[in-house]
């Protein structure tokens, strides 16, 4: 049977693509911190000179929760339960929400309607998330066939009769 409870094109994109995308956003941020920081906010003019001891701690947090965000996602999409895929996919895509509304403060509304000057931080917070949340409410309500449970050949009890 199937190694997932979810279709076959969701779990490409959330147990493949996405934990990907996220792995890269955690190396980036590893390797320059400091740029990582600065495109959170990029038309800001203090943002460059605001890289405290305390913007270190909290951009390298944000960077590990991507690193933990990824091992999450492969776990629940290669999960055989779809209660389990089910929870994860509605949780992240609320959380989607709450991502794009941080980018949303952080660089004020003229910079955050102005897509034409979006740097790519801000282009990937926004326009990868809402992608993504677009694909996890569509296979929620079942577009790209039902999430359902799967159990492997080897896991079935025989019965005895």
């Amino acid at each position: 049977m199937g190694r997932s409870a979810l279709p076959t094109i969701p779990l490409i994109v959330f147990g493949i693509i996405e934990p990907l995308l996220l792995v890269v956003a955690y190396a980036s941020g590893m390797k320059n911190p400091f740029v990582f920081f600065a495109d959170q906010a990029p038309h800001h003019p203090i943002a460059a000179s605001a890289f405290t001891p305390s913007a270190v701690a909290v951009s390298l947090q944000l960077i590990n929760v991507y690193a933990f965000l990824a091992a999450v996602a492969v776990a629940c999409s290669f999960t055989r339960d779809a209660f389990t895929a089910r929870v994860y996919l509605f949780f992240i895509s609320l959380a989607d929400y709450g991502h794009v509304y941080a980018v949303y403060r952080a660089v004020g509304e003229e910079y955050f309607w102005n897509y034409a000057g979006w740097n790519s931080m801000v282009a990937g917070n926004v326009g990868v998330s809402l992608g993504l949340n677009v694909f996890r409410v569509l296979t929620l309500v079942g577009a790209f066939g039902p999430v359902r449970s799967t159990v492997a050949k080897g896991d079935l009890v025989k019965k005895r009769v």
